[in-house]
């Protein structure tokens, strides 16, 4: 389930994130450049659960808009 960029900047405005905070910037870097988890984490200096928290609530909410708009995945 692949997001684009524009999909993460409309979840990221949607769910009242901050584009500029280590965090989302971790999230982007794993869900959009398809980094490790763990490089994030060394790249941003934010913790494990810091970014697999991100991570989750943006795959997250992609899969629910995704269902919303294009149907459950098979």
């Amino acid at each position: 389930m692949a997001m684009t960029s524009e999909q993460y900047d409309a979840l990221v405005k949607l769910m009242g994130g901050s584009p500029e905070s280590r965090a989302n910037r971790a999230a982007r870097r794993v869900l959009l450049d398809g980094i490790t988890q763990a490089n994030a984490m060394r790249e941003t200096g934010v913790t494990r659960a810091t970014v697999n928290h991100a991570v989750k609530r943006y795959a997250d909410a992609n899969k629910l808009m995704r269902s919303v708009y294009i149907g459950p995945e098979k």
